[in-house]
């Protein structure tokens, strides 16, 4: 089984205060799915049009359907409240995916899925799901039959199901819709017990194994960890130590949910001999780059049932702990988990992927995962390169503007989208700045 997201619609982001919609396919779906003309996606745009708060929506819907706790996470309900546009009060997810057999490609069903967080008395809360799922072969929302609806934490519609209060779903989700989303339920059923509703069942299932697809790399910075971790809990405390600073964080969460921490990592000792072969490919990764490195060897400390492990390069007689490898190579090593997962047919989010990366390896990584990816990628950049690269791909290239309008580009003859775009020529996009424009701010007068 394998999915592709199709359709995602993200509002109250950051800055962006309208919905932004970013289509990955054709409306119409097809018995026999063929994505491997449009597994790829590069978002571009102007400094603060948006581009990084799309990465950052999708890092939310994985973390709140992935972690058990929901928004009764710290981190992650001051992470959401930080973020949520302050002029809407509201941040919305809505995405659709498809769902086809891995082996020849059939098109088994699609699935929508709605979410919308308010701040609440200050705190954060989910104050609307709906999950839905496609009847027919187009993608239109109109085609979607909404199966559950639920509404200020309160189930109000549960498809195939007279009474609701009567089904499993209901009692195994009672009092916890407001900081957890429906889809987390799932795990807790007893199928057996609840067959009048098993297409909404069905669906959650979808849901669930869809969010866990998902790849999502933030550089750590854009986290804000450090920042949240000192408003939310520091200046809550009469007394400061290390002691008392760990115990309020989860470090395992933030392993699990951010990719960019791999620069010390905490293996589990029964996960040790998985981790040693995952160096091993990301070995072969980085000597691409570095024909003259030897070996990336492991230097473990032990701690309970963990290793934290550090990564050390050696390069013949010189060893060179990976704390002080160049921002580029760090960049590298960083990113590898999500390229892997991409590779190998997982979905990606990759927040400004050019970021540290010359600009003929980035263009040769995008090539390589357009050609060889599994899996399907979605990154935002700054870096040109990869225009020429994806223009002959569909929904390969998109354009957003300051005020969260997007051009997606289309084959068009001969045009170039690389000059049309620096040209100001692609809709919504045009660059209304010219040198003499920095003049009055970076030239001093002389006296």
């Amino acid at each position: 089984m394998k999915f592709y997201l199709s359709n995602l619609k993200v509002n109250g982001c950051k800055n962006i205060d309208k919905e932004i919609e970013l289509k990955f396919c054709n409306s119409t779906i097809k018995k026999h799915v063929n994505f491997s003309k449009s597994n790829i996606k590069a978002i571009y745009g102007p400094n603060g049009s948006g581009k990084s708060a799309i990465v950052a929506a999708m890092y939310i819907y994985k973390r709140l359907l992935c972690d058990e706790n929901g928004l009764n996470d710290t981190y992650l309900s001051s992470y959401v409240k930080e973020i949520i546009n302050k002029e809407t009060n509201k941040l919305e997810i809505d995405l659709s995916f498809l769902v086809y057999k891995n082996n020849d490609n059939i098109f088994i069903g699609a699935f929508k899925h709605f979410i919308r967080f308010i701040i609440k008395n200050d705190n954060v809360v989910i104050d609307e799901e709906r999950v839905s799922k496609l009847s027919g072969n187009s993608l239109a929302d109109e085609k979607f039959i909404e199966l559950i609806r639920i509404k200020e934490s309160n189930i109000e519609y549960l498809l195939s199901k007279k009474e609701i209060k009567d089904s499993e779903l209901y009692y195994k989700s009672l009092n916890t819709l407001d900081k957890k989303s429906i889809v987390s339920s799932v795990n807790k059923l007893d199928f057996k017990n609840d067959k009048s509703i098993e297409k909404s069942l069905l669906s959650l299932i979808y849901i669930n194994c869809f969010a866990f697809d998902l790849l999502i790399y933030i550089e750590k910075e854009d986290l804000h960890t450090d920042f949240i971790l000192e408003k939310e809990y520091l200046n809550k405390m009469n007394y400061l130590n290390n002691d008392n600073c760990t115990s309020f964080i989860n470090f395992d969460n933030e392993l699990l949910f951010d990719l960019s921490v791999v620069d010390k990592d905490k293996v589990n000792k029964s996960s040790f001999k998985r981790y040693e072969k995952n160096i091993n490919k990301l070995f072969k990764f980085i000597k691409i780059f570095k024909p003259n490195l030897d070996l990336i060897k492991i230097e473990k400390k032990v701690a309970g049932e963990y290793y934290y492990c550090n990564k050390i390069f050696c390069y013949g007689s010189s060893e060179i702990d990976i704390e002080f490898e160049s921002t580029g190579l760090k960049k590298l090593v960083r990113t590898f988990n999500a390229l892997l997962g991409c590779s190998n047919g997982k979905i990606v989010f990759i927040d400004e992927f050019d970021a540290n990366l010359h600009d003929v390896y980035f263009a040769k990584l995008v090539e390589f995962l357009k050609l060889y990816a599994k899996g399907q990628l979605c990154f935002t950049t700054h870096n040109l390169e990869p225009i020429d690269v994806l223009k002959d791909n569909s929904y390969s290239l998109d354009f957003l503007s300051n005020d969260s309008r997007i051009s997606s580009w289309t084959k068009n003859g001969n045009k170039s989208p690389i000059k049309m775009y620096i040209n100001g020529l692609i809709d919504y996009s045009p660059f209304n700045v010219d040198a003499v424009d920095f003049i009055s701010s970076l030239i001093e007068e002389e006296n």
